[in-house]
């Protein structure tokens, strides 16, 4: 009787495994490396974007002769653009605290204010109240307390300008030197003045993993915008730095 041909066992050397694993290795490498360079790109990008926002409202205030902001929602991950015909003055050194504390004493002002104006309306239609039978509203000769009148912003409507929402990245950091710290929740604002004037400010962004980091660096007299792959510290009281956050070292 004839015997069945023995089969014989294959399988991978150790050369060819370890061959294996090192090609994966490199492919996961070079996957990864992809995706790093991709978050980067989406990066530069938006800040590009927004340092043309910027630029775009530091010429518009100089030939407009009015005060216009950049309004950055971190929360939300937009920014957009306002103005204001009033006159503006810029708090000096306040905290994140205080910033916010005002906010909300202004938006309830303009909340009240909102409530007189319609209740006044709704007189008017009704045929009743001190302006039905006048084209001047006496009630703003009410006596009250004096307060200094507060710069209003509205939005901007130039369609060159719209509400920017971001997309794959986010601002970290907010810096200007109106605020202790850099502001890092809520809104941050970044204010351009006529007569070709900006405050400094310094904005971080970063991709949604945090890993890749840009700083926009804003020069407060010309308004130009540099971008830098790394990310700038705000000045220190007590550190000599130039325009673009570099250290410099007082002669002796």
């Amino acid at each position: 009787m004839a015997r069945p041909p023995r089969q014989t066992m294959q399988g991978f050397t150790l050369i060819e495994v370890m061959v294996a694993f090192a090609i994966v290795a490199l492919l996961a490498g070079a996957s990864v490396q992809g995706l790093r360079s991709l978050r980067k790109a989406d990066l530069r990008e938006s800040s590009t974007q927004l340092s043309g926002a910027m630029r775009y409202l530091f010429d518009r205030a100089s030939t407009t002769g009015k005060i216009h902001r950049l309004v950055i929602d971190m929360e939300q991950g937009m920014y957009w653009a306002e103005v204001s015909d009033d006159k503006f003055y810029i708090p000096r050194e306040e905290t994140e605290k205080d910033l916010r504390r005002r906010e909300e004493k202004e938006a309830d002002e303009d909340a009240d204010e909102q409530k007189k104006q319609d209740r006044a309306a709704r007189e008017k239609e009704r045929g009743k109240g001190p302006a039905a039978n006048s084209s001047f509203d006496l009630s703003k000769l009410e006596v009250g307390d004096f307060r200094p009148k507060r710069a209003r912003f509205a939005a901007f409507k130039d369609l060159t300008l719209k509400p920017v929402r971001l997309k794959k990245v986010r601002v970290r950091s907010v810096y200007t030197p109106r605020v202790t710290d850099p502001l890092t929740t809520g809104r941050g604002y970044i204010y351009f003045f006529p007569l070709g004037q900006t405050e400094p400010a310094i904005i971080t962004m970063t991709d949604q993993a945090g890993e890749a980091v840009f700083s926009l660096v804003v020069h407060p007299i010309t308004g130009h915008v540099r971008i830098y792959n790394r990310e700038i510290q705000p000045p220190n009281d007590n550190v000599q730095t130039d325009d673009e956050g570099n250290r410099v070292v007082p002669p002796q």
